[in-house]
């Protein structure tokens, strides 16, 4: 609990600079902008505006940033009604040679839990933020270790730094989303983390929440299965043996996700259960029937 309490002083002591108020109008005339010019060639228009928990994006851009970042949009998303709601702020800063960075970064308001938001939303912001600074550091490294070796700093293909999120279950009682975290140049290098939570408890769900005592066999013996069934039903579906590296069991941290359905789906990243080209493995886990 110490943990949180120091990030709650931390978060409620941040100050955002004079400079950045006029930053998110400029992010919000961009976007506004960008609407009537849609609407005046009359494409399907996005709809844009200020919700009214702008200042978590506020921390997001003085924290992520050690050089300017563009607002470019700002909008709030409805998901289920007046249950609860997650917004967006979509940042993008320009190309400075070394990266380019692309932030779209969830938040949670409307929950009827402050302390739950509050939680959730530092997490995320902080997380997100060391990990996008790490990533910057390393496409600075990669840029001088190519100047270094006779390569021009013209021809540099900046390191694209990307991070976004996808919803997946929002029903009232329960939250589910995943961020992806990547890095691309030359190759592809991908990290998820998932969020599921309780509403109700403000809890961090878990397997054995979501499937009981028992749900390590549960799981297991699903993904086996349907390994065996992707095997027999796709001549190009491969996956490493168990003594080769393949699917044992789940792990401690096993990371997954519920979907509309209220189902628990389980995920391996890229390599870690098949080869490359296989991608992310994703195994929905049905109830008994």
């Amino acid at each position: 609990m110490k943990f949180w309490k120091d990030a709650r002083e931390a978060y409620r002591s941040i100050q955002p600079p004079e400079e950045l108020e006029e930053t998110i109008r400029a992010g919000v005339r961009t976007a506004e902008r960008i609407q009537r010019e849609r609407r005046q060639k009359s494409r399907p228009v996005t709809r844009y505006a200020v919700c009214g928990a702008a200042a978590l994006c506020m921390i997001f851009v003085v924290a992520v940033n050690a050089s300017p970042v563009l607002a470019k949009n700002l909008y709030d998303i409805p998901v289920v009604g007046n249950v609860a709601r997650v917004f967006t702020f979509v940042q993008m800063e320009k190309d400075e040679g070394a990266d380019t960075l692309i932030v779209n970064l969830p938040a949670l308001e409307n929950t009827g839990n402050d302390e739950l938001e509050r939680r959730i939303n530092y997490e995320i912001q902080y997380e997100m933020n060391a990990l996008v600074e790490e990533a910057r550091q390393r496409a600075q490294e990669y840029k001088e270790a190519y100047v270094a070796t006779g390569g021009r700093e013209e021809d540099f293909i900046p390191v694209e730094i990307f991070v976004d999120y996808r919803l997946h279950c929002n029903d009232g009682d329960t939250v589910s989303f995943v961020i992806t975290k990547a890095e691309t140049q030359a190759t592809y290098y991908e990290e998820l983390f998932f969020y599921n939570i309780d509403l109700q408890t403000g809890k961090d769900l878990t397997l054995r929440d979501l499937l009981g005592p028992n749900y390590r066999e549960i799981v297991n013996q699903s993904v086996r299965e349907q390994i065996e069934q992707r095997m027999a039903a796709d001549d190009e579906a491969v996956y490493f043996a168990p003594e080769d590296g393949g699917f044992r069991s789940i792990s401690e941290d096993q990371g997954f996700y519920i979907n509309q359905q209220g189902h628990v789906v389980v995920v391996f990243l890229k390599y870690e259960i098949a080869p490359g080209y296989m991608g992310t493995q994703e195994f929905e886990i049905l109830p008994a029937a």
